[in-house]
């Protein structure tokens, strides 16, 4: 089997896993719904994942590797460490606040593999370094930390925009929330 057929057929897998999960929540994901779903059959599914729990790991780790990709092309076109935070604020928000993130976030970590968890657990590092980089040339005294809350912030401010809130409005005032902060735990010096 070629390198196109795999990849055609681990697609199928992924976007039957979602479809279900959309559709009937994550408990509803099975092997033989997912077969079903995709139209393959179950042993050529297991060719390509072992579990339910390895296609569920997949999918979360396919979606923030896709945001911390784009995050990285649109930040490195940007070299003013606050017009960065201000790209990473807007383009999380819009990303947890999709459709397709509400779909994965569904999924629950405990039941990922260990494996899994440990590579999801380093790249949501490398997705906060690039906020926590330019909060440190902004001169944040603890720019991890504030990283954090900014990140729970998004999150909140998601769950309004999912609950019926505005998302022009949600972005808004998240923006001057945040910019605030920043601005004002940094001297006047390290802005300009």
């Amino acid at each position: 089997m070629s390198a196109s057929q795999s990849h055609v057929k681990i697609h199928a897998i992924l976007k039957a896993t979602q479809d279900i999960i959309a559709s009937e929540g994550v408990e509803a994901v099975t092997m033989p719904r997912i077969a079903s779903a995709s139209e393959l059959s179950r042993p050529a599914i297991y060719q390509y994942f072992s579990s339910r729990e390895h296609i569920l790991a997949e999918l979360v780790i396919n979606e923030i590797a896709d945001l911390s990709n784009d995050l990285d092309v649109h930040l490195a076109k940007i070299s003013d460490p606050l017009e960065q935070t201000r790209i990473w604020l807007h383009y999380s928000l819009g990303f947890l606040a999709s459709a397709e993130h509400r779909v994965i976030s569904q999924i629950s970590m405990r039941i990922l593999p260990e494996e899994s968890r440990g590579m999801l657990n380093a790249m949501h590092g490398h997705f906060m370094t690039s906020l926590i980089n330019p909060l440190t040339v902004l001169g944040v005294a603890d720019a991890s930390r504030t990283a954090q809350l900014i990140f729970a912030s998004i999150a909140e401010a998601a769950k309004r925009i999912d609950g019926g809130s505005a998302y022009e409005h949600e972005a808004a005032i998240l923006e001057r929330f945040v910019i605030a902060g920043v601005v004002g735990t940094t001297t006047p010096s390290e802005l300009s």
